[in-house]
């Protein structure tokens, strides 16, 4: 009889199939009732069906939209209770084992194209005679000797018998892989903005392995498997002294962008969630909503501390390196800010290490409008700026930014976004990018160790807390008009002439402040208030943000390949913080923010050196051109190169612009006045400067001898 209950609850989830999965009126209708019947006579999922009788009838996890959400039986809405929990009161159950879920008021299911190569064809693709293949020895699979490392022939047969011949993670749908279907035509991904998509660890890997083998989706042309096998002639190879395989040429699967991919199924393999099938830990894909006015901001800044960013700041590499102890400035821990060493990098925002890192700590990654930077037909693996970088490092987010995206031209996850419960995948990278070609597979790779429980529509998920990750950019890509160049409207000279006051904080259109110029400084100021707030994502999440999230690190903001000002980058995180940080709690309860400053970023070297006072700034910058960075840790166009020859990474010849005031000067001036008034000091004293000439002091030394 428990048999036949459990029969008949999926036949009549079958019947709500055909309705429960809305195709896309711009494709045909698929039929979904017979593949959940066929499913039904499994008895492992009769098993599960017989779960679902105890669950309402209107239990449908894709459903909700913004304020509603995909909300499960009988429990409070968002934002009710402790943090991670329902109703107040309410006794914590355990985790679901939640598999696909969506804010989205429309969902696809898409088939599988077949795929096109092996398991062992893919794998010698990426690692051609076994060449660069890394015997992974996770400790929290319990691997103590090489004869526990996931060798490539174990992978290889996970992948084949568990992942792909085993239960299948999209069962409950037939089958078919699902996606969010956008309600906005514009969005360039499968987000409409302020709504989240949730997947099983599990199913990341299963959307990974059937990429790697070749397999599309019909009807959908993602990102994933577009990226996977586009050439990119001018790519290298990891292990240039191995031939590849005929009739593959440089792609992403050829590069690192392979490899780690690789990893992750590896780690997937040994991970203890995941055995009997299971789906494992969730991850969580959420876009903020559209950002407000500007004169919204400003109101909320009126009555915003700047104390309550709860601003710290850590001194990576700049010649004087630690944290910084100064009036104003919240303590950051040891553990949070290290120097680097000769040989490996030290313990920024940008590290991992399970080991090593504090959880909660959230990466901000100085985006493009899209996730992951211009590698689309780019770029193999390492290489670019920060956000390609990362891209490799956080293979469960290369993999969904690009899943979730069919767009022609940059099929990738738009910005602001947070990704929760996906992990760095390696050791290696920092802000510097100078160790990043090591990428070492961390062996202490958490699995279980960094797991917290989150209620998110009404089901109780557990997700990774190590690595939060937080996408957004800032509002002056292009403001120098570097297309004119690459268009051939401009000269190289002119432009040189332009980066060159650009990279040394002194170019008038870096100060902008009226309204009517999209680059303005209060644009950037609304820019990282509206991508940090929490109240700018789904309601369902608050309460999930607050419990993983416990600080945010962040380097030159502004002033990176977008080569804004690093002071007014600076400003732009303290005002926009301290406006955000109240979203997330008051007082001790806000979010943290963490400024890293690095005489050496991955992008535009020596730059964020002039955020510090006189002879600190010129031994910072002195501290770069003695020791520069291999031109493996950046990116910069022909025209930004400094020095005599035109071929210095690091702002050189620059020592005489250092300011006399530094930001700790600026925090001591303005620790108990409110972001309003520090808004409105900046924008008094940019506005009246003359707009076209080439300024002759720093922001700092003008904004305080201005207030003085």
């Amino acid at each position: 009889s428990i048999l036949a209950q459990a029969l008949a609850a999926y036949a009549q989830q079958a019947g709500r199939g055909r309705t429960k999965f809305r195709p896309s009126s711009k494709r045909p209708a698929r039929p979904h009732g017979m593949a959940f019947f066929r499913a039904a006579s499994l008895a492992v999922l009769a098993v599960g069906a017989l779960a679902d009788l105890k669950r309402k009838e209107g239990d449908v996890p894709q459903r909700g939209g913004p304020g509603g959400g995909a909300r499960g039986p009988g429990e409070g809405g968002p934002g009710e209770g402790g943090p991670g929990w329902g109703r107040p009161g309410q006794k914590p159950r355990e985790p679901d084992e939640m598999g696909f879920l969506t804010s989205a008021e429309r969902t696809l299911a898409l088939e599988w194209t077949p795929t096109t190569r092996t398991v062992a064809e893919a794998l010698e693709i990426t690692f051609p005679k076994q060449a660069g293949w890394p015997n992974a020895c996770f400790r929290e699979a319990g691997c103590t000797a090489l004869r526990d490392s996931m060798q490539q022939r174990k992978v290889a047969l996970w992948v084949e018998r568990d992942l792909l011949a085993g239960p299948d993670p999209f069962g409950a749908s037939g089958g078919q892989v699902l996606v969010p279907q956008p309600t906005a035509n514009d969005t360039g991904d499968q987000l409409d903005e302020g709504h989240y998509a949730v997947y099983s660890r599990r199913q990341v890997c299963f959307i990974v392995a059937k990429s790697l083998l070749g397999a599309g989706t019909v009807g959908y042309d993602n990102g994933l498997a577009r990226i996977l096998n586009t050439t990119v002639p001018h790519c290298g190879t990891p292990s240039p002294g191995v031939a590849r395989p005929e009739g593959y040429e440089p792609s992403a699967l050829t590069g690192e962008f392979g490899m780690t991919l690789w990893a992750l199924l590896s780690a997937c393999a040994a991970d203890p969630t995941l055995r009997a099938g299971g789906q494992g830990p969730s991850i969580i894909v959420a876009k903020a909503s559209r950002r407000p006015e500007v004169d919204t901001v400003r109101m909320a800044a009126s009555t915003a501390p700047l104390a309550g960013a709860n601003l710290s700041a850590c001194r990576y590499n700049d010649g004087d390196a630690g944290p910084v102890e100064a009036e104003g400035l919240r303590p950051i821990l040891p553990l949070e800010c290290r120097p680097p060493t000769v040989g490996a990098p030290g313990r920024d925002f940008m590290t991992g290490g399970g080991v090593q890192r504090v959880y909660g700590q959230a990466i901000q990654d100085i985006s493009a409008k899209f996730l992951g930077g211009y590698v689309f037909g780019n770029a193999c693996g390492l290489g670019g700026g920060q956000d390609e970088r990362l891209m490799t490092y956080f293979p469960e987010i290369f993999a969904l930014t690009f899943f979730l995206s069919e767009d022609a031209e940059h099929p990738q996850l738009r910005e602001p976004a947070w990704v929760i419960g996906a992990r760095m995948i390696a050791i290696g990278l920092d802000g510097t990018a100078r160790f990043d070609h090591r990428l070492e597979i961390d062996d202490a790779l958490p699995m279980e160790s960094d797991l917290a429980t989150v209620v998110v529509g009404g089901h109780v998920l557990k997700v990774s807390q190590s690595t939060p990750f937080l996408a957004f950019m800032s509002e002056n890509q292009g403001f120098l008009d570097e297309g004119s160049y690459w268009e051939g409207g401009r000269d190289f000279k002119d432009m040189q002439d332009n980066m060159f006051l650009a990279r040394q904080n002194r170019h008038p259109l870096q100060r902008e402040v009226d309204p009517d110029i999209w680059y303005s400084f209060m644009y950037q100021v609304r820019a990282w208030y509206a991508a940090v707030a929490v109240t700018s994502y789904h309601p369902d999440l608050h309460e999930g943000l607050r419990r993983v999230v416990r600080s945010l690190g962040t380097g030159p903001f502004l002033a990176g390949l977008w080569f804004g000002d690093s002071q007014l980058g600076f400003l732009t995180v303290w005002i926009g913080h301290a406006i955000a940080a109240r979203t997330w709690g008051r007082g001790e309860d806000s979010l943290p923010v963490q400024y890293y400053i690095y005489a050496d970023f991955t992008e535009n070297p020596g730059n964020q050196c002039f955020v510090h006072a006189g002879d600190s700034c010129r031994e910072c910058l002195a501290r770069c051109a003695a020791s520069p960075l291999p031109t493996s840790a950046f990116w910069l166009p022909d025209y930004a190169f400094m020095g005599p020859g035109a071929n210095q990474s690091c702002v050189v010849d620059s020592q005489q612009y250092c300011g006399q005031k530094g930001f700790q000067d600026v925090v001591a001036a303005y620790k108990d006045r409110t972001a309003l008034e520090l808004w409105q000091d900046v924008e008094r004293v940019l506005g009246a400067a003359n707009a076209t000439a080439i300024p002759t002091a720093q922001v700092f030394d003008e904004l305080l001898a201005a207030t003085a």
